[in-house]
C-alpha cells in the first residue's frame, strides 16, 4: 500500500532484501549489520506497478516473453526472446532442442546427437552448424571456440542449470558482435538468496542406456554468495558405435562490497568422449537408419572457461559492468574420413586436433536520463569497449591403427597433412542509445566499429595420387603465411510504437559481417576442396513486427524480415571433378514471416480457475534464394539448409503441482547444396533432406514440497528422419536422428533455513 505520493515501506530485519520486476532492474539491499538505504522506496505511479505485476505474471505462465528495453547494462529492442527454462517442461537432462526452442520462430535445428551434447541452431535461413551464426555467450561472456577464427560452439551449459536463454536480434545485437544471427546468451541461475545452503539433485534414466545426474549446491551468507554444480551424462546411443560420456562442472563465488559494488568469479569445465557411428548413404538409411558402418571414429572435447564480473552503480543513473574471460580448450576427432560409400580399409586413422586459447575483456557503461522532467520513462545511453585475442591451432595427421580412443599423433613433429596456427586480434567500440519519446514512441540507434586482424601461419602437404592405383606419385610441403587486417563500421537503428497497454509495433535495421574462418580453409578433407580466393561475408537485416497481449490471456509475436547475405559461402560441386568445393556461392536474399501465438483458454473462460491450459502455434515461412552469382546456374536456387516452412504447435495443461504438455514439430524439405540436388550423391554429402514431423510428450508432478517427478517420450511416433548431411565429422553422409526415446527424472531439494 502506498501513500498519495506513491511511497511505501517494507519492514525487513533480515537480508538481503531483493526486489524483482519485469520492467525494472533487480535491486539488492544488504541489511545484515550494514547501513541500508532508506526503507522508503519511490515508485513512479500506481499504474506502473500494476503493469509490472500483470505482464510479468502472464509471461511467466507462458514460459517465454521478451526482454525489457533497458536491463542492467543492456539495451534490447526489436526481435528479442527470453526463454524461461525454470518452469519449462520437456527432457531437461538431455536438453531436447525441439522442446527448448519450440516457441522461438524461424529456428532450424540440427540434431547431431540425442543427448544435447552439441547444439546446432540457426535462425532465418542461417546455417545451424554448432550455432556458429549466433554470438554464443554464457552470463554475457564468450563460450565459442574462437569468436573470430572458429566461432563454433562445442560447449553448451546444462539446461538444468539455466535460469533463462536470451536471444537478441536486430539493431541491439550490435552490442555483442557482427554475427548475422545475433546473440544467444545462456543465463545460469543465481545463487539461492534465501538460504545459506541448498542442495538439489536430479537423476534421469532412459532407454538406450541413458543415465544423467545433475547436482547443485548454492547459498548466501551475509555479503557472500556461492554455487557449484556437477553434471554427468552417459549412454549407449540410438545407433551402434555411439556411446558417450559427458561431464560438466561449474563454480561461482560472489561478494557484495556494498549495495553498489559486486564482484563475481566463475569457472566452467566440460569434458566428453563420444564414439561416432558415422553417416549413411541414402540406400543404407532407407534399409535401416539404426545401422552403423564405422567403428573406429571417436570425438573428444575438453573445455575450460574462467570469467570475472564486476558490477558497480556509479550513481543513481549510471551503471558499470566489466567482464574479463579466458578460455583454454581443445577438441580431437579421430577415425576414417573417407566417403561413406567406401568401407573403412583399416590401418592408420586420420586425426584433427584443435587447440583454442583466447582472452578478452569487455567494459560497458549505461547512463539513464530523461529528455523532459515530466517524462514517464528514462532514456538510456550505452557505451562499450572490447578487446579480444585468440590463438587457434589446427593439426591434421595420422594416428594409431587401433579401434580405441587413442588421441596421439604418430609423428607430432611433422604432420602428414597440415600444421597451422591462426592468431587473431580484435578491438571493438560500440554504442547504443534508446529514447522514450512521450508515452508511445521509442527509438534507438547503435554503432559498432571493429578492428580485426586475422593470420594463418603453418604448412600443408600436397600429394599427387595415381588416378587408378591411388598410389602416391609425389609429395611436397607448402609453407603458408597470410594476414588480413580489416576496419569495419556497422550501424543499426529502430523504432517502436506502443499500440496498447501491453503491446507495441516495431521496425529495425542493422548491418552484418562475418569474417572467413582460416581454420575451416586449411583442413584436408577428401570430400571437399576450398576456393583459394574465398572472401568475407557481409549483409544486413531489416524487420517489422508487432507483439504483445491481445486480451488478457492471448499473446502474439508477429514479424516479417529480409536478410541480405552478400558473398555467401556454401558448398557446390566442383567443375570437372567428383569433389565438392567450398566457395562464395553468391549473394542471397532471405525473406520471411514469423508468427507465434499462445492462448490460455481455460483462464480466459474462468479467470479464477486453479487449472491453466495454453495452446501455442509457432509458424515461419522463409523464401531464401541466390539473387546473383558468378555461376549463373545458381541464380534463383534455394539457399542450402533452409526449410521454407517450419511449424510447431503444442498444448500444455498445468495446475499447482503438475503439468502435462504435448507438441509437434514440422520442417518442410530442404537442400544441402547450392545446386538443389534432389537425388542423393553416392557419398550422401549432397542431396535433399526430406520433410519430417516429430512429436514429444512430457509430464511433471511436484509432491511433499521438496520432490519432483518428471517423465516423457521424445519422438512419440518413432519417426524415421534426419536433419543433416555431414561433409566430414561426425559423418560423412546422412546423420539419422534418434527414434522413440523414453525417460524419467526424480528431483529432490534439501534446504537449510536461516
Amino acid at each position: 500500500m502506498t501513500d498519495e505520493q506513491g511511497k511505501f515501506q517494507i519492514p525487513c530485519d533480515k537480508g538481503p532484501l531483493i526486489i524483482y520486476g519485469d520492467q525494472i532492474d533487480t535491486l539488492i539491499y544488504i541489511l545484515n549489520g550494514i547501513a541500508a538505504p532508506k526503507t522508503v522506496i519511490e515508485v513512479q505511479s500506481s499504474e506502473a506497478v500494476e503493469e509490472v505485476e500483470i505482464r510479468g505474471k502472464r509471461l511467466h505462465y507462458f514460459d517465454i516473453g521478451f526482454i525489457p528495453p533497458v536491463k542492467g547494462v543492456q539495451i534490447a529492442t526489436g526481435t528479442n526472446t527470453l526463454i524461461e527454462t525454470e518452469r519449462q517442461g520437456g527432457a531437461k537432462s538431455s536438453a531436447n532442442p525441439r522442446e527448448l526452442f519450440a516457441k522461438v520462430p524461424g529456428l532450424n535445428i540440427w540434431e547431431s546427437d540425442g543427448a544435447g551434447i552439441q547444439m546446432g541452431v540457426g535462425g532465418r535461413g542461417l546455417s545451424p552448424n554448432r550455432a556458429a551464426n549466433f554470438n554464443t555467450r554464457q552470463n554475457g561472456y564468450d563460450i565459442s571456440a574462437d569468436a573470430l577464427g572458429y566461432p563454433e560452439s562445442y560447449y553448451t551449459p546444462p539446461l538444468e542449470a539455466l535460469q533463462a536463454i536470451e536471444i537478441i536480434r536486430g539493431s541491439a545485437s550490435l552490442q555483442y558482435g557482427t554475427q548475422f544471427g545475433g546473440l544467444m546468451n545462456f543465463i545460469i541461475k543465481d545463487p539461492v538468496q534465501t538460504s545459506p545452503f541448498q542442495f538439489t539433485s536430479r537423476n534421469t534414466a532412459g532407454n538406450y542406456g541413458y543415465f544423467g545426474t545433475f547436482n547443485r549446491i548454492s547459498g548466501t551468507s551475509k555479503r557472500f554468495e556461492y554455487q557449484a554444480y556437477y553434471q554427468l551424462k552417459t549412454g549407449k546411443g540410438y545407433r551402434p558405435n555411439s556411446n558417450f560420456n559427458q561431464q560438466q562442472g561449474f563454480v561461482q563465488i560472489g561478494y557484495h562490497f556494498n549495495e553498489n559494488n559486486h564482484i563475481r568469479l566463475e569457472y566452467t569445465r566440460m569434458t566428453y568422449l563420444a564414439k561416432q557411428p558415422g553417416g549413411l548413404t541414402d540406400k543404407q538409411f532407407e534399409a535401416d537408419p539404426k545401422q552403423s558402418i564405422r567403428d573406429r571414429n571417436w570425438f573428444k572435447v575438453d573445455w575450460n572457461i574462467l570469467a570475472l564480473h564486476f558490477d558497480s552503480k556509479l550513481s543513481k543513473k549510471t551503471l558499470l559492468n566489466i567482464r574479463a574471460f579466458g578460455m583454454l580448450s581443445d577438441r580431437y576427432s579421430l577415425g576414417y574420413l573417407g566417403k561413406i560409400n567406401t568401407a573403412d580399409p583399416g590401418g592408420k586413422r586420420d586425426m584433427i586436433a584443435g587447440e583454442f586459447k583466447n582472452t578478452g575483456i569487455e567494459a560497458r557503461v549505461l547512463h539513464r536520463y530523461k529528455l523532459a522532467k515530466k517524462q514517464h520513462h528514462e532514456s538510456a545511453f550505452l557505451l562499450g569497449l572490447r578487446y579480444y585475442r585468440g590463438q587457434t591451432s589446427n593439426l591434421q595427421g595420422l594416428a594409431s591403427e587401433g579401434n580405441g580412443p587413442d588421441f596421439k599423433f604418430n609423428n607430432r613433429e611433422e604432420m602428414e597433412n597440415s600444421d597451422f596456427r591462426f592468431p587473431s586480434e580484435n578491438l571493438a567500440a560500440f554504442t547504443d542509445n534508446i529514447w522514450f519519446l512521450g508515452d508511445k514512441w521509442t527509438m534507438n540507434a547503435g554503432l559498432r566499429f571493429e578492428f580485426i586482424k586475422s593470420s594463418a601461419i603453418g604448412y600443408y602437404n600436397q600429394y599427387n595420387i595415381h588416378p587408378l592405383t591411388f598410389d602416391t606419385l609425389s609429395a611436397f610441403k607448402v609453407e603458408s603465411s597470410n594476414t588480413i587486417v580489416r576496419s569495419i563500421p556497422l550501424a543499426g537503428a529502430g523504432a517502436s510504437f506502443k499500440t496498447g497497454k501491453y503491446s507495441n509495433a516495431y521496425i529495425n535495421f542493422c548491418q552484418n559481417y562475418r569474417a572467413v574462418n582460416f581454420s575451416d580453409i586449411r583442413v584436408a578433407n577428401p570430400n571437399i576442396v576450398v576456393d583459394s580466393l574465398i572472401r568475407d561475408e557481409y549483409g544486413s537485416t531489416t524487420e517489422l513486427g508487432w507483439r504483445g497481449f491481445a486480451g488478457k490471456y492471448f499473446y502474439t509475436d508477429l514479424a516479417v524480415f529480409t536478410l541480405f547475405y552478400g558473398d555467401k559461402i556454401g558448398l557446390a560441386p566442383q567443375p570437372n571433378s567428383t569433389k565438392k568445393i567450398r566457395t562464395n556461392i553468391g549473394n542471397a536474399l532471405n525473406a520471411g514471416v514469423e508468427c507465434f501465438v499462445e492462448f490460455d483458454f481455460i483462464k480466459a473462460l474462468m479467470d479464477s480457475s486453479k487449472i491453466g491450459s495454453s495452446i501455442f502455434v509457432n509458424f515461419s515461412y522463409i523464401h531464401a534464394t541466390y539473387i546473383s552469382s558468378r555461376e549463373k546456374s545458381y541464380v534463383g536456387k534455394q539457399v542450402e539448409y533452409v526449410s521454407p516452412v517450419m511449424f510447431k504447435t503444442g498444448l500444455k495443461v498445468r495446475a499447482k503441482n503438475w503439468q502435462v504438455q504435448i507438441q509437434g514439430s514440422y520442417n518442410s524439405a530442404q537442400f544441402s547444396d547450392a545446386t538443389n540436388s534432389r537425388e542423393g550423391s553416392g557419398d550422401a554429402v549432397i542431396g535433399e533432406i526430406p520433410a519430417y514431423f516429430v512429436m514429444d510428450l512430457s509430464a511433471r508432478y511436484s509432491f511433499r514440497k521438496y520432490f519432483q517427478l518428471e517423465a516423457g517420450v521424445n519422438n512419440l511416433l518413432n519417426s524415421s528422419y534426419y536433419t543433416r548431411r555431414a561433409t566430414a565429422y561426425p559423418g560423412p553422409g546422412i546423420l539419422p536422428s534418434d527414434g522413440i526415446t523414453f525417460y524419467g527424472t526424480l528431483q529432490f531439494t534439501i534446504e537449510v533455513k536461516r
